[in-house]
């Protein structure tokens, strides 16, 4: 998955790593024009994809990995490419490991990636990540930990890592914390409301705008525009402000009925929405709708309903 992601072209060509070209390469030694080693890439790859913003790399591991991605590159049509010529000659060293013994090649740069997949700081990084998104913003260490643990024993099999923690008791915990981002609110509404794929696809092509990505946007979720690299917040403070709550609501009250003509049975959609997890104040207010608009639209703007 590394590997896929920082060697997609589309990556290439957005990080401008096309251009990196080593400073002593045969195509500097030619007179190409050299704009600098290209750390943005690098910093992606080990702040955001493996070891975490506080790895143990330092500005030398920064600039060593740099160079020995130079001659990563992107041909036509768009698809990756190496160039020799492009690459900066000798030995690199990365976190203690040298690569490049010999002639340049692609597989140096596969050969890091790995390695940087298999770090125990990535294990860790990763492994809080995933704790963040399914528990709270501020995760049990031992879940953390056992994360961790079926990481590096599995040499990061992330089916594995999902197994353990679905199997620690700290994922199920009964008071659920995290809140939904929009994105995932909207979905869990519809996978609640039962609705139809062929409904959804039509929507897509007619109103996707209008009851989709204009809420989302005054949610505080710009479809497809994350505001950095990193993507969306975790955070819920990110998501329960007084503009996107509101945004929350109104959508509860009236996209449903756009969405699902025939709205199901409050006092069925209820139990099937939220199971275990029903207070008593929903449950009257669901009994109690004086129509099903009325009484989805409690559900899905209910605290019961916002958090995961």
């Amino acid at each position: 998955m590394l590997l896929a992601a920082v060697l997609h072209p589309l990556m290439i060509h957005y990080l401008d790593q096309e251009s990196s070209i080593g400073p002593n390469s045969l195509r500097a030694k030619k007179g190409g024009k050299v704009t600098g080693l290209n750390e943005n890439l690098v910093r992606e790859v080990l702040e955001l994809h493996t070891l975490g913003v506080d790895g143990p790399y330092d500005q030398h591991d920064v600039r060593e990995l740099a160079e020995l991605l130079t001659g990563v590159t992107n041909g036509l049509p768009l698809q990756l490419k190496f160039r020799k010529d492009y690459a900066e000659p000798g030995a690199e060293t990365v976190l203690g490991q040298t690569y490049r013994g010999g002639q340049p090649h692609i597989r140096d740069v596969e050969a890091v990636l790995r390695d940087l997949a298999r770090h125990p700081a990535t294990a860790g990084h990763l492994a809080w990540k995933l704790a963040v998104h399914f528990t709270s913003d501020t995760p049990d260490p031992d879940l953390v930990a056992a994360l961790t643990a079926r990481y590096l024993e599995t040499g990061g099999d992330l089916g594995q890592v999902t197994a353990a923690l679905l199997e620690h008791p700290a994922a199920w915990a009964e008071q659920r914390v995290n809140v939904k981002p929009p994105f995932h609110y909207i979905a869990s509404a519809l996978r609640a409301l039962a609705m139809p794929a062929d409904t959804l696809s039509a929507l897509y092509e007619k109103r996707m705008r209008s009851l989709l990505v204009g809420p989302l946007r005054r949610m505080d979720h710009v479809w497809e525009k994350p505001d950095g690299p990193d993507g969306l917040p975790e955070e819920d403070s990110a998501w329960i402000a007084p503009q996107g709550i509101a945004a929350r609501l109104q959508w509860a009250i009236s996209a449903p009925q756009a969405l699902v003509p025939d709205l199901p049975d409050p006092r069925i959609f209820v139990q099937t929405a939220l199971g275990e997890f029903i207070t008593p104040a929903l449950k009257f207010a669901a009994d109690a709708a004086e129509s099903p608009s009325d009484g989805i639209g409690l559900v899905l703007a209910s605290p019961a309903f916002q958090r995961t």
